[in-house]
């Protein structure tokens, strides 16, 4: 969980699968939940830095305010008693059991000793699991929110698919993911907002600064629709699932009429549907910060 176009780059991702037959049930979403709420106890326990040097992968990214090494970044930054609280409302786990998402609200304060809270925020992250069993978080973001009112909402999880499926085929989904992004970048050079939702799933979550996550078409389209923009997109990594039913990728923008302008980071999660179409269900963008 985090405080707080077109050149289109094609990564073909070095993606490591392993044979798989069995799909994820709901013991794997929850077995990722419950290290989200450890991750989250471990930072009342023991402060926010210690938390995510325990819960980070190696390899983890963040962005900072561009994508670096999230180990690195919080290695180098003090314990400083910030209160940060967060939870998950929504989860989802790709059919390998080992790859999966989820989202939530969070809130910080300077200290618990603080009367008010500071900032909210919305955070996303990506869990993987490890060789050794252990779910760490191999991606971490978020978008800063006004002050919620009412309670959070009730956790929801969900698993890729509706039942099994024949063995994946890694070669032909890496294809298939690559034109469904390559149809978004060239859009995105004429409207960015229609270039999403030209992807989108039907519940689509879209992530901005100063905004609540809006859900669905009709409240994400709007939100696509009113910050839409003429943009060129580069791709700088990504990931997939071992089922190969789940993947990300994140990379910058920039204004197609302004190089100087307009720039920042994008952060997309793609999934199948049952019809095994690659859909856009997650997209993060957040504008470099003015100098």
């Amino acid at each position: 969980m985090q405080l707080h176009s077109h050149r289109h780059v094609i990564l073909f991702f070095c993606f490591v699968l392993a044979p798989f037959a069995v799909r994820a049930d709901d013991a794997a979403v929850r077995e990722m939940v419950e290290a989200e709420k450890n991750f989250y106890q471990t930072g009342q326990e023991k402060g926010t830095r210690a938390a995510f040097l325990v819960f980070l992968a190696d390899d983890s990214i963040v962005f900072r305010p561009g994508p670096v090494n999230g180990k690195e970044a919080w290695t180098k930054r003090p314990e400083s008693g910030l209160d940060l609280i967060w939870e998950p409302t929504f989860a989802v786990m790709a059919q390998s059991a080992d790859f999966g998402y989820d989202t939530g609200p969070s809130k910080w304060r300077p200290r618990k000793t603080d009367e008010k809270f500071s900032g909210y925020a919305y955070f996303v992250s990506i869990w993987k699991k490890q060789k050794d069993g252990a779910w760490k978080v191999a991606l971490d973001l978020g978008t800063e929110t006004p002050e919620p009112t009412g309670k959070p909402e009730p956790l929801r999880t969900a698993a890729v698919g509706k039942g099994p499926k024949a063995q994946p085929d890694p070669d032909g989904a890496r294809k298939t993911l690559l034109e469904a992004q390559q149809k978004f970048a060239e859009t995105a050079k004429t409207d960015s907002g229609k270039a999403a939702l030209s992807v989108a799933a039907d519940d689509i979550r879209v992530y901005r600064d100063g905004h609540f996550p809006a859900v669905g078409l009709a409240s994400g389209g709007g939100l696509l629709t009113a910050q839409s923009a003429k943009l060129l997109v580069e791709t700088i990594g990504g990931d997939m699932s071992r089922s190969a039913d789940l993947a990300y990728t994140y990379g910058k923008y920039s204004s197609v009429t302004d190089a100087n302008a307009g720039k920042g980071h994008y952060f997309q999660i793609w999934q199948k549907n049952d019809a095994e179409h690659w859909k856009l269900v997650l997209d993060w963008m957040q504008p470099l910060p003015k100098e």
